[in-house]
């Protein structure tokens, strides 16, 4: 198991991720050196320390993070398997911001636990099998900014 965590970006970060002959993010660059190792364990968890709320609320940092969603794909392409998301910046954009954020690890397959769309979904507990191990994750946060 490989655990990561603090997973944020600040507005210096994404404007350098920014091509702006694509007009796209890319973060891959970002993951490059420790990419072998977190591809090599069997699971990877991080901690999300910030939300995917999407392009039209605008993308902001410290104190109120919204990031690229392309920050999502960087971590699935280097093999981030779970993701908390229970953390003091989860509700920096709002519950819209928590379901657009589920979503988009929803898209890409990242399974997350810590915040939720709806009550049903808060009381389901995310369990891994990994190589035989079950795993139970859990996430919560002491508050909220």
């Amino acid at each position: 198991m490989t655990v990561i965590g603090d997973i944020m970006c600040h507005n210096t970060q994404y404007n350098d991720a920014y091509n702006s002959s694509s007009k796209k993010y890319d973060f891959s660059y970002v993951f490059e050196d420790i990419k072998d190792k977190l591809s090599q364990a069997d699971i990877t968890v991080g901690n999300l320390e910030t939300t995917f709320a999407g392009s039209k609320i605008g993308y902001s940092s410290y104190p109120t993070f919204n990031t690229p969603e392309a920050l999502g794909k960087a971590l699935k392409d280097v093999g981030v398997d779970v993701l908390s998301t229970a953390n003091n910046h989860c509700m920096d954009k709002g519950y819209t911001g928590i379901v657009n954020t589920i979503k988009e690890l929803d898209e890409l397959k990242i399974d997350h636990m810590g915040t939720y769309d709806s009550e049903e979904s808060s009381n389901e507990i995310l369990v891994k099998d990994v190589k035989g191990i079950k795993i139970a994750f859990l996430a919560y946060t002491y508050g909220i900014n």
